[in-house]
């Protein structure tokens, strides 16, 4: 799945690349032909090379994106890789119910167990048997 969400983003970073080239043809293209004519060529080629810049900064942008995505999902994988190798005693939730058995409330169990709150009220319903 990780090979997959790479590649979907090493495409998506291809196909930038590629629009920004056919973008830079059709500007070249369209700057021969604007010198072959009369009238203010000048001032369209100009406004082509702003065109130009914006795409070439947009693209910039989308790369640093999908670094960001990058970096994000190899911090998420190396946190499930570490969830998963834990012991089944060492797993949250466990320590949570002891907690709760124990008396525990809500805040201390996100607190201590590291639970988003949602968890947190879930498990002390649970355990507690109210609803």
């Amino acid at each position: 799945m990780t090979i997959l969400i790479l590649s979907v983003l090493a495409a998506g970073l291809m196909a930038t690349v590629v629009f920004q080239t056919l973008g830079l043809r059709q500007f070249r293209r369209e700057q021969s032909l604007l010198r072959g004519r009369c009238g203010d060529a000048g001032e369209r080629i100009h406004q082509l090379e702003q065109e130009l810049g914006a795409l070439c900064n947009a693209s910039v942008g989308a790369g640093e994106h999908v670094l960001r995505l990058e970096q994000q999902m190899q911090r998420i994988i190396e946190r499930q890789n570490g969830l998963e190798m834990r012991p089944p005693a060492d797993r949250p939730y466990n320590q949570a119910s002891q907690l709760v058995n124990k008396g525990a409330d809500i805040d201390e169990l996100v607190d201590t167990c590291g639970l988003t709150r949602g968890e947190a009220e879930l498990l002390v319903m649970m355990q507690r048997g109210t609803a």
